[in-house]
């Protein structure tokens, strides 16, 4: 039986540099999964037209997962599939996993007043305000706000007033998790959902085929997709620090920052 390897990797802050979102330190190990025929399969907060920017940059063509597990998109060549899909266009099936943006922004807007806290979903900003938060350009920062599972949020007083929206956001019955530069309001969708269902369809795609899923991210949402995989992989994050909230069995800590972490533990994973 052959083996491969899938490999689900975070974007930003994990694959990608933190504030220039660059990749670029990263281009040694993302040569050898090329050629070692890995399976790179992008799982991020970002939206599906932001992804699809880094699909084609990376010359990539597998499956991708958007906003935090919100909605599996798998190109229509792939077998086995149908049966999982509520939702199709002329480029993919889809998985829609995650609550309806609108139902989260009208949910939100009741959190806020029950809750009190300063806080504005992205809905809320101006397209310079998303800017100035994320250092994306206009336009990449006007596909960051077509999202379709997810809400983005800020909060801006300190950690108290984080803990009181996290109460009402459960009392709500949505979730709540955290990325490299946003919170995010959610309904049942997480990383680790995706990568389960997404990991399952490989398999029946390469029947001949032993794999081993990969997983390596920076940040609370990716602590659901490190959980499921058999090789989990933890970069620090900006301040140069590991996410102290992650704990997983077998996870690695990669020696370096964002792509420059993900770069050593790949090349390391690929030559053993």
């Amino acid at each position: 039986m052959k083996d491969k390897i899938l490999l689900f990797t975070d974007l930003d802050g994990t694959l990608l540099d933190h504030h220039t979102y660059s990749y670029r330190q990263a281009d040694e190990a993302l040569a050898l999964v090329r050629k070692r025929d890995v399976s790179l399969v992008l799982c991020s907060s970002k939206t599906k037209e932001e992804i699809e920017i880094y699909r084609k940059r990376l010359s990539n063509s597998e499956p991708f997962i958007s906003e935090n597990g919100g909605a599996i998109y798998i190109p229509k060549q792939y077998k086995n599939v149908t049966e999982k899909c509520n939702k199709n266009d002329k480029d993919y099936f889809i998985i829609e996993i995650g609550t309806h943006y609108d139902k989260l922004i009208g949910a939100f807007e009741k959190i806020k007043r029950k809750s009190g806290v300063n806080t504005k979903g992205i809905n809320e900003l101006t397209l310079d305000e998303v800017v100035q938060l994320t250092e994306l350009s206009e336009d990449e920062a006007t596909l960051a706000l077509k999202r379709e599972y997810t809400l983005p949020f800020v909060v801006y007083d300190g950690g108290g007033e984080v803990r009181s929206i996290k109460e009402e956001i459960a009392i709500s019955g949505l979730n709540y998790t955290e990325g490299a530069k946003f919170m995010y309001l959610m309904g049942e969708n997480d990383k680790g959902k995706a990568v389960k269902i997404l990991a399952d369809i490989y398999r029946r795609n390469y029947p001949e085929t032993e794999i081993t899923t990969v997983g390596i991210g920076d940040s609370l949402n990716d602590l659901p997709m490190l959980e499921v995989v058999d090789r989990p992989f933890l970069v620090k994050k900006v301040s140069g620090n590991y996410d102290e909230r992650i704990k997983v069995e077998n996870l690695v800590f990669a020696d370096g920052i964002g792509p420059v972490g993900w770069n050593k533990v790949i090349l390391q994973l690929l030559n053993e």
